[in-house]
């Protein structure tokens, strides 16, 4: 069986986990600092902003692939997909650019709402299966 939406949301998260990963080990390389955010702002939010996307993406993507196995790849999880990967570009720009960050709340928020929203479905398509 072939699940399109949760391999692209796999893959595509994978790529944004890597940039963000590469981007720490930059701003470690450029500070010299080898454990920790060593007091360097930049550095903290490059940290956070990977760390939240890791946080995030793996419930995610088992949860679209539940509902993907249950519902198939429909335009309800093709749309929440979408606006979920939106939502993790969004956060981790806006957190890169300033601790308070337009981009960061839509992102944020928008997360949340993704997640709400997909694992609200995928209970409701478990509950009728039955």
């Amino acid at each position: 069986m072939q699940i399109p939406v949760t391999a692209t949301c796999a893959a595509l998260g994978g790529l944004l986990i890597l940039a963000l990963a590469l981007r720490v080990s930059l701003l470690r390389g450029r500070h010299r600092i080898a454990l920790g955010d060593g007091g360097n702002h930049e550095l903290l939010r490059a940290i956070r902003a990977h760390a939240n996307t890791v946080e995030f993406l793996p419930i995610f993507v088992i949860l679209s692939l539940c509902y993907e196995l249950y519902a198939g790849a429909n335009g309800m999880l093709i749309t929440l997909v979408a606006l979920f990967l939106f939502a993790r570009f969004s956060f981790a720009i806006g957190l890169s650019l300033a601790p308070v960050h337009p981009l960061r709340r839509i992102g944020a928020g928008l997360s949340y709402l993704c997640l709400l929203l997909l694992s609200l479905l995928l209970l409701a398509a478990v509950i009728t299966s039955f």
